[in-house]
């Protein structure tokens, strides 16, 4: 069992072969330290749901599964820019976090890769929910103006 709760060997017995794998994605987001009750409250499902995704019991739909792996990107993005902003800090401990980053960019390789079977509609659908999402975390005067906001002024 890994210091996150889940029994790695359990998961991959039990894994259902006719699924799409979506354990790299979990991994990561588990390297990360995004608990299974948080993505639940992102998705808008029972933490027993997400509970059974990750076991392989159950499957997320196609544009959860994109929008998970876009919560993984963007997770790994914004550890990488808090990395990057921290100067005077341990070399043991910048080792630490570049080991968990990089375990996490393995994941998301990983998932990527398989990712390129779903259809483009999930796709499409898994962005435009992780836009969503990323509007209503996202405080107002962080996100970038969209190109129809810019005036020209001559």
């Amino acid at each position: 069992m890994n210091p996150t709760g889940i029994d790695e060997n359990a998961a991959v017995a039990t894994w259902d072969a006719n699924l799409i794998d979506v354990r790299p994605v979990f991994r990561g987001l588990s390297d990360a330290g995004l608990a299974g009750k948080n993505i639940a409250q992102m998705l808008k499902v029972a933490p027993s749901t997400v509970s059974k995704w990750r076991r392989g019991s159950a499957k997320p739909d196609d544009a959860a599964i994109q929008f998970l792996t876009l919560i993984l990107a963007d997770m790994i993005h914004s550890k990488e820019r808090t990395l990057d902003a921290m100067e005077n800090v341990p070399l043991a401990w910048r080792l630490g976090r570049e080991s968990e980053l990089a375990a996490m960019r393995q994941s998301l390789l990983r998932q990527e890769a398989i990712n390129q079977v779903l259809p483009g509609t999930a796709i499409r659908d898994g962005a435009r929910i992780f836009k969503e999402w990323l509007q209503l975390t996202q405080p107002a005067q962080m996100r970038t103006p969209r190109p129809s906001a810019f005036r020209v002024v001559a």
